[in-house]
């Protein structure tokens, strides 16, 4: 008797990945599982589920996350090659496929009806808000996909239902190709990439071969396998996996509209007017075929912030709510309704508190939008008359027009790593150049700041094939990786100079650590140069060369750095977690790597002294710069520029007109000289003592003609007209300090007064905000008397001691003068109002 010998080989693994084995990685793994002849099982020994690795749907519901313990078996005659190859795969390539899924974080907190609202009794409905914004529309419910073969007949041959099944395969993946090549960035694109490895999924196509071949039509195959992966995915303790079986669902109605044409196809949904879209579940094709011209909210009952249809949502600015209990029946088909993406809240009617409660605040995002255009398309210059230019980081070519429409000045950094990225070739000399060029076209003549591709370590790319490292961050990362790959790096080198011919390009190495490899770099820009010459390419010869400070070591080689490269700029996110040796991403470690640190501050300094001391130019492009209460720190430094989100830029530029650069610089030696980081932040919180005064009266907070109709509006329509003018960035905080106030005392003064005050750093600038009504409002005042009038202090509770009981002193004791007030109700111009109070407060408006 022949002796049993085993035909399986078996290793265990460790899954790394920060997202688990989901639809990317696990594709890449399939494609390696797929070119050996032996099966290829997975057993996730967490769980105990086990996968086919041959098919991306079954490697992803055995749902294996990061820390995870994997036994892979392979059996079959070719085993050995097959096990080897895919160790080799997991070992040294499969990093490389972990990039970030595309999740949507929610942009609010717990769901909250505004107080307005809540006094006149309007009841709503409450989910989570995934996709901000506020939209109104008439309601259209669209079902959830039904899938369903009853229309088919018999089947036919099957030979010919599998022939019909690969017709219908190769027509929806031409589709979704042809799709891609036309966007291929974005949200979409992630998509449709994630939807192509579906589609190509060998346990779906086993599972739709072995149904035809058991007797079924192509239809019939298509809704039982449908169904099949649906529950597998669904059964999945995992959220971001359970919201996978929609994109099954939705694959398996394109195919079968593949193959049967109109008499399969749903009735199209037609948007004809502003609507609402109301479903249980939404799937990425319905939301596409969906007229986006009329398309003003979404409301969902079970979709998740990791769903592709709130992705794309997200990415396309429409409002949405999801987790809705019950949506689809307490949202009645052809009513009115409204979605607040902001706040997670679904209105389904509109009785008159609610369209009076959102026309105000349409009105008010109105006004604010003016205000920050007007701050965005002037340059930020300082009280003192120091300009700091304000760029844009950008990932894409796509991404420059708008950083520009929000008033960028340049673009401070090109992260042209993204260009690298999702592939499995790097991209070549054209590709490249083709994008620097659209992105100097939407720049319009402005300077666009090119930083070399910054890859490797933590950004591993699976065709430079980098061997895994324990610690990435401190490895072979930026100018590290560019020596042994010469090639490719030579080719950007020269799409960025021919981009130069054309406008003004300025070219930035990431991670230079010493002189030695500044010196290299130029060198080999020089090189590039040199091949263009001799090739007739034409390139602009005193195009900029300069370096990221990310690394300490480069701070104490400043005078050998500005002796070779033209520019510097501080990439504050990674000097950060350099510096104090502590991980950026890990939240436990956030405090201990703050950048307001002190002793930080003194590095930053030293680097921003050292660059000017050689008359070069100096910006810094690091989360830093996004949030404006670090903007007297940064304007101290001296910089001459600051990079940042797009979204972000106007808002800096108006909040650098309001400070001293010499005033900052003081702040800022104050700040290194500090003991803590907890005392850096009390120096902030005092930033207005630095700031040069604004008036506390401008026309901007008067309303003469107020309409308000009860406390409430009256109250919100003040701090409205302080969020417009851009002197609060923070209304809910300051709505609710007003009515801690007003719940123990009411601030209705008698004689038709009312003052409601408060003292909070949510006020950016002290401001006085003045209504007169149209109808006097019930206020609950001293004497009794409805509010004919009301002036609203609002005080920065960090500002100058005594200034709040100063001004609301005088003006209690004026408004107990008959005649004061008489002229106060009399004056119908909002000048003459402003000149009158000044004059009788002694402040200065």
């Amino acid at each position: 008797m022949q002796s049993n010998i085993s035909l399986a080989a078996e290793f265990k693994f460790e899954c790394k990945l920060a997202n688990g084995l989901h639809a990317r990685p696990a594709s890449h793994l399939a494609e390696v599982a797929n070119r050996f002849q032996s099966s290829c099982e997975l057993t996730n020994l967490r769980s105990g589920a086990t996968a086919d690795i041959k098919g991306v749907l079954s490697t992803i519901a055995a749902d294996v996350r990061r820390g995870d313990t994997c036994l892979l078996v392979v059996e079959g005659a070719d085993r050995a090659a097959a096990a080897a190859a895919l160790r080799r795969f997991i070992d040294e390539d499969l990093p490389g496929f972990d990039e970030p899924l595309a999740e949507v974080v929610p942009v609010g907190s717990a769901p909250k009806l505004p107080r307005a609202l809540q006094s006149a009794g309007v009841s709503c409905l409450v989910g989570l808000p995934v996709s901000g914004g506020v939209g109104r529309g008439k309601v259209v419910a669209l079902g959830r996909i039904a899938l369903s073969a009853d229309f088919a007949g018999p089947a036919e041959d099957s030979r010919v239902e599998h022939e019909r099944i690969e017709r219908g395969l190769a027509g929806v993946r031409a589709r979704m190709e042809r799709l891609l090549a036309r966007n291929p960035a974005g949200a979409e694109s992630a998509i449709l990439k994630a939807h192509l490895a579906i589609l190509g999924d060998i346990t779906l196509r086993r599972d739709l071969a072995g149904r035809v071949a058991n007797g079924c039509s192509a239809a019939q195959a298509v809704v039982g396998a449908g169904e099949h992966f649906r529950g597998l995915l669904e059964r999945s303790g995992n959220a971001y996996i359970r919201e996978r079986a929609v994109d099954v669902e939705e694959l398996c109605t394109e195919l079968l509209e593949e193959m049967y044409g109109s008499q399969f196809q749903p009735a199209a949904v037609e948007l004809t007017e502003p609507s609402i879209a109301v479903a249980k579940t939404l799937a990425p094709h319905q939301l596409l075929a969906l007229d986006r011209r009329w398309l003003e909210g979404i409301v969902m009952e079970s979709a998740g912030a990791t769903s592709h249809a709130v992705i794309l949502a997200r990415s396309m600015g429409i409002p949405a709510v999801v987790g809705v209990v019950d949506a689809a029946r307490q949202i009645a088909p052809g009513g009115l309704a409204i979605v607040d993406g902001d706040r997670g809240l679904a209105f389904p009617r509109c009785p008159d508190p609610v369209e009076r409660y959102y026309q105000r605040e349409r009105a008010v995002q109105v006004r604010r939008q003016a205000t920050l255009a007007q701050s965005a398309a002037a340059p930020a210059v300082s009280a003192d008359g120091h300009r700091i230019e304000v760029g844009a980081n950008v990932g894409s070519a796509t991404e420059v027009a708008a950083a520009f429409a929000n008033g960028a000045d340049g673009i401070g950094l090109f992260r042209t790593e993204i260009l690298f990225a999702e592939r499995e070739t790097p991209p070549g000399e054209e590709e490249q150049f083709t994008a620097y060029v659209k992105a100097l076209r939407a720049a319009n003549g402005r300077t666009v700041i090119l930083r070399t591709a910054d890859v490797g370590g933590d950004k591993p790319l699976p065709y430079l094939r980098l061997p895994e490292e324990r610690n990435p961050f401190l490895g072979c990362r930026g100018i590290r990786v560019y020596p042994a790959h010469r090639d490719w790096i030579a080719a950007q080198f020269r799409a960025a100079l021919r981009a130069s011919a054309l406008g003004p390009v300025w070219l930035m190495a990431p991670m230079i650590s010493t002189g030695e490899e500044a010196h290299w770099f130029k060198n080999e820009v020089q090189l590039a140069k040199m091949e263009l010459r001799s090739s007739g390419r034409a390139f602009d010869e005193k195009m900029p060369i300069g370096a990221m400070i990310e690394v300490p070591s480069a701070a104490f080689q400043l005078d050998r750095l500005c002796s070779l490269l033209d520019f510097f700029s501080i990439g504050t996110n990674d000097l950060s977690q350099y510096f104090f040796a502590a991980d950026r991403e890990n939240p436990k470690l956030a405090e201990s790597a703050t950048v307001r640190h002190p002793a930080f501050l003194g590095l930053l300094d030293r680097i921003a002294r050292g660059i000017r001391q050689h008359g070069k130019w100096v910006g810094l492009c690091g989360e830093m710069a996004a949030d404006p209460r670090n903007l007297p720190l940064l304007l101290g430094l001296g910089l001459d520029e600051i990079s940042a989100g797009a979204q972000t830029i106007a808002g800096l530029k108006r909040a650098a007109t309001r400070y001293s650069v010499a005033a900052c610089r003081e702040m800022l030696d104050r700040a290194i000289q500090c003991d803590s980081a907890a005392e850096v932040e009390c120096l902030l919180d005092s930033a207005a003592r630095v700031e040069i005064a604004e008036p506390l009266l401008s026309s901007a907070l008067v309303s003469l003609r107020s309409d308000s109709r009860d406390k409430d509006e009256a109250i919100r329509e003040l701090i409205d007209s302080l969020y417009a003018a851009g002197r609060t960035e923070d209304p809910r905080r300051m709505e609710e300090a007003i009515w801690a106030r007003e719940s123990v005392y009411s601030t209705g003064l008698g004689h038709g007064f009312a003052v409601p005050h408060c003292m909070n750093d949510a006020v950016s600038v002290n401001s006085i905000g003045i209504l007169k009504l149209d109808q006097a409002i019930e206020w609950g005042s001293l004497d009794g008397q409805p509010v004919k009038m009301v002036i609203l202090l609002a005080i920065r509770e960090s500002g100058p001691n005594g200034l709040h009981m100063k001004i609301f002193s005088r003006l209690a004791r004026k408004l107990m003068d008959d005649e004061f007030r008489g002229r106060l109700l009399g004056i119908e111009d909002p000048g003459e109002l402003i000149s009158h109070v000044g004059q009788e407060l002694e402040v200065n408006l």
